[in-house]
């Protein structure tokens, strides 16, 4: 089923919602560690796990659709804020709050301008001749979320799609070489698996892969 495209989706969705758990669990796991920080961003990936999986699998979809455009809204103004304080604190910089507020973005675009949707990515009760994503601003958003996904995985910041390059919670360690990296802040034990880097990474390279093939999609 899954070399279809109707098994391309459901496929994606179960990523989608395997990605919501996860951070559902990071933010559990963070409560006991008492680490606030990369919360906004796992409650971000929480919604958008949940609104891409309906989008891939109509049977999955749930929520009214105004009650999302309100959720992304409230996200996006609030990464727009994050990231406009991280640059008044550290000068000018690409936040990892900024991605974040494009995800935003691109998820209320997506719920405002559904008819470009294919039938079995996405179903809203929307006309086939409603109005559509402008296709420039869609290729936009889509390379923006395919490149955080390459350089994520190309990063030796590992974690800091999460956690930032300039949060006080990350930790400074010398590599083999001497140079200086930065880790996400020191976890032990079940806690530190469930957060360790490579996973918050993992997490955010699918998410923003998920989204980009659904932007695609909607052309």
């Amino acid at each position: 089923m899954v070399g279809t495209p109707v098994g391309l989706y459901y496929l994606f969705g179960a990523l989608m919602l395997a990605v919501a758990a996860y951070s559902i669990t990071v933010l559990v796991t963070s409560v006991f560690d008492h680490r606030a920080i990369g919360r906004d961003v796992e409650v971000s990936h929480v919604a958008m796990g949940l609104a891409m999986a309906g989008m891939f699998v109509p049977a999955w979809l749930f929520g009214p659709k105004a009650l999302w455009e309100v959720i992304f809204g409230a996200l996006l103004v609030w990464f727009i804020v994050r990231s406009v304080q991280s640059v008044h604190a550290w000068g000018l910089h690409v936040p990892h709050t900024a991605v974040h507020a494009v995800m935003s973005l691109a998820m209320l675009l997506m719920y405002r301008f559904p008819a470009g949707a294919v039938s079995h990515a996405m179903s809203m009760s929307a006309s086939a001749g409603g109005a559509r994503i402008d296709p420039g601003l869609t290729f936009l958003l889509a390379f923006i979320l395919f490149g955080s996904a390459v350089f994520t995985i190309a990063s030796p910041n590992k974690g800091a799609t999460h956690f930032g390059t300039h949060c006080g919670g990350v930790i400074r360690a010398q590599a083999s070489d001497g140079h200086a990296v930065q880790t996400t802040p020191a976890m032990t034990g079940v806690i530190g698996l469930v957060g360790s880097p490579s996973l918050l990474d993992s997490s955010h390279v699918i998410m923003c892969v998920g989204m980009g093939l659904m932007l695609i999609l909607m052309l």
